[in-house]
């Protein structure tokens, strides 16, 4: 035989081609009689040897002058959170109008009670946030993201349903009008945290997107899915906020950093540290999901321990990391 047919036969010997390749092989030389084959397999697992101590380092050297880590070149492009912002407003809105009056009455809430009691909220939500994202207004810190909007659930609770709709609609778009103008690095609250305006929008695009869930749980539609411009955008400011998300809830990590493989049109890879101002170094574990899924933990409408995750290395650090996504969503 040539030296190519003496390759492909301890190939084919070895079980190490891919079914296409197999076969075309079997064709032109044969099957080779099944002791054969597993006694090649059995020399060849005996003269494996483990590769080199500086493989890792050297391939992930490799991959990383090529393209830092991150998204993919060719992945989906995050939308701006503006435009993130307008375009879940108006899947919110349109979620509303669907709704039957019964639909209206149904609970959507643990705290904030029915659909209609929800909208209610955040009308009050779109009122506290023209006083946040308003320069010359003092208004204190809000710790209560529940309690502060009661008075709103109890003042709109003769409006009718489209009418509901209506007042929710104009204010939230009030609410993207005022973001609009000033200098969008300016600080702006959040309850008691501090963000930028695109920060505080991504924000409130996560507070829409979890609200639109749970009306669509309560009457029994599909989950609302952000398309993946959006999914991008939220998945990208969730992996630069993770040490902050740890560290508001004192659990932070400094030192350790873990490796996030998002999955899904909006996926991308992420090495984060685990305390803020940190620069990450070697992942202590790697967490492979869906990028939609990793949103939904932050966003507090999926549990941890339901997310469909392959976890590599320090599987209680990655769970503390899991667990602690979802530090800055208020119901």
């Amino acid at each position: 035989m040539t030296p190519f047919d003496d390759e492909l036969a301890t190939l084919l010997a070895l079980d190490a081609l891919e079914a296409d390749e197999q076969a075309d092989a079997e064709l032109r030389m044969g099957t080779f009689p099944p002791g054969i084959s597993d006694t090649s397999a059995a020399l060849a697992e005996g003269a494996a040897v483990p590769p080199p101590a500086d493989l890792r380092g050297k391939t992930l050297a490799a991959a990383l002058s090529r393209r830092p880590a991150g998204r993919p070149f060719d992945g989906t492009v995050p939308c701006e959170p503006s435009e993130g912002f307008d375009r879940t407003i108006a899947d919110v809105y349109a979620l509303l109008e669907s709704l039957t009056p019964s639909e209206w009455n149904a609970r959507a809430h643990p705290e904030h009670g029915r659909v209609r009691d929800l909208i209610a909220h955040l009308v009050g939500v779109e009122r506290l946030s023209l006083r946040w994202l308003d320069p010359d207004d003092d208004m204190p810190e809000v710790h209560d993201h529940v309690a502060a909007t009661r008075p709103v659930i109890d003042e709109l609770r003769i409006l009718a349903p489209d009418e509901l709709a209506r007042t929710w609609h104009d204010a939230v778009r009030a609410v993207a009008a005022a973001a609009a103008h000033g200098d969008p690095t300016r600080m702006v609250s959040f309850h008691d945290i501090r963000t930028t305006v695109p920060g505080f929008l991504i924000t409130r695009t996560f507070e829409l997107w979890a609200h639109a869930m749970d009306i669509s749980v309560a009457t029994g539609r599909p989950l609302l899915r952000l398309d993946p411009e959006r999914m991008a955008t939220l998945s990208n400011r969730l992996m630069g906020v993770v040490g902050a998300a740890l560290a508001y809830r004192s659990a932070d990590h400094p030192g350790r950093s873990v490796r996030f493989v998002l999955t899904g049109p909006a996926g991308g890879s992420y090495t984060v540290a685990l305390t803020p101002n940190q620069e990450p170094g070697v992942p202590d574990a790697t967490i492979v999901a869906d990028a939609y899924d990793i949103c939904r933990v932050a966003a507090r409408r999926l549990d941890p321990d339901e997310l469909p995750a392959v976890i590599e290395g320090d599987r209680e650090l990655a769970g503390l990391v899991l667990a602690g996504l979802d530090s800055f969503a208020r119901d």
